[in-house]
Order: C-alpha cells, then structure tokens, then sequence
C-alpha cells in the first residue's frame, strides 16, 4: 500500500503561520500513531491532559479534530503537528505497508524500511550469512559496544545519529553476500 501524500501546502491552507510554528513543539511527540487511507490518528499530552487528535485530509478542506479547547473554533497546533509529524515522519505511523528488502523500487521505499526495520533484525540477517557484528565493526569503524548501545536504543525508540547509517551497511552487505 502506498502511503498518501500530505503537503504543507494543504496545512497551510487550513491554518495560520502561527498555528503552524506552535506545532513544531509537538512535531514527533505523538503516541500510538495510525493511518488508515487518508486518515491519521494519534495521541499528544498537552497542556489539559492527552488530546486525541484526527485529520482526513482527502478531504478538502482537511477534516480535523481534536480535544483540546482550541479545535472547536478553528484547526489547533495539534492538528498541524499531527500532519506536520506525517509529513516528516510517516514511518511512526503504524500502517499494513510492508517493504521487502528484495522488493524496494524507490529511495522514498528505501528510507521507509530504513525507519521501520529493526537494528537487530538486519545484524541477524548478516549473522545467517556468516558476517559477524566484529567484521561489520570493523568495516564502519564502529564499536561493538557503540553497535551495542545502537540495537538497544533502536529497540526502545530512541535514535541514534549512526543508527540509519549502519543498517545502510548492513543492507549493502545482504544484498552483496546474500
């Protein structure tokens, strides 16, 4: 499934500038992210509490809600952050795509499985082809232990600045050796 496009543009279509420069604080922010077609959900703690925010934006004009008191009268810094989140981050949006490896046609589907697939997995496919974390160490000049720190982080969330430039390495070396 092909993700659907959303733009600034149409953000900004909806909302003011200064609407759109309070969503950058809560740019990323979301929890428990879902797309379904051209409707996006997500959780953000706000100043009153969680807010439950939702846009369809096949619509025009984009259909929004939200919880907090703002949404009521106009399109709130939530929205724009949601879409905004989308727009920049659409891999934390859990969805049915699947990209296999073999199957990658584009950079957009290359950046995409970069985001979604697991440290770990990729340092497991490598071991299944008998190139062991100490060659992959070796050969990006990075430690096992930083490697190790990696895999944690990964798993838990967290980004680190090396993290999509080593599964790159792994990817390299499966479709090489594999």
């Amino acid at each position: 499934m092909q993700l659907l496009k959303l733009t600034e543009e149409q953000l900004k279509n909806i909302s003011s500038s200064i609407c759109l420069q309070r969503a950058e604080n809560y740019v990323g922010k979301f929890q428990n992210c879902s797309v379904d077609g051209s409707v996006l959900k997500g959780t953000i703690r706000g100043n009153h509490g969680d807010y439950h925010v939702k846009l369809e934006f096949d619509k025009d004009p984009i259909l929004y809600g939200c919880g907090c008191e703002n949404s009521k009268d106009h399109f709130c810094k939530h929205c724009a952050a949601l879409g905004l989140t989308y727009i920049y981050t659409p891999w934390v949006f859990a969805s049915d795509r699947k990209v296999d490896r073999k199957s990658m046609k584009s950079m957009e589907d290359m950046k995409y499985y970069i985001k979604v697939t697991p440290l770990k997995d990729l340092l497991d496919d490598l071991k299944n082809i008998d190139i062991s974390i100490s060659a992959l160490a070796e050969l990006t000049g990075i430690t096992m232990q930083q490697i190790s720190v990696m895999v944690k982080e990964d798993t838990t969330g967290k980004h680190h600045a090396l993290t999509d430039p080593l599964k790159m390495s792994c990817l390299y070396l499966l479709e090489k050796y594999a």
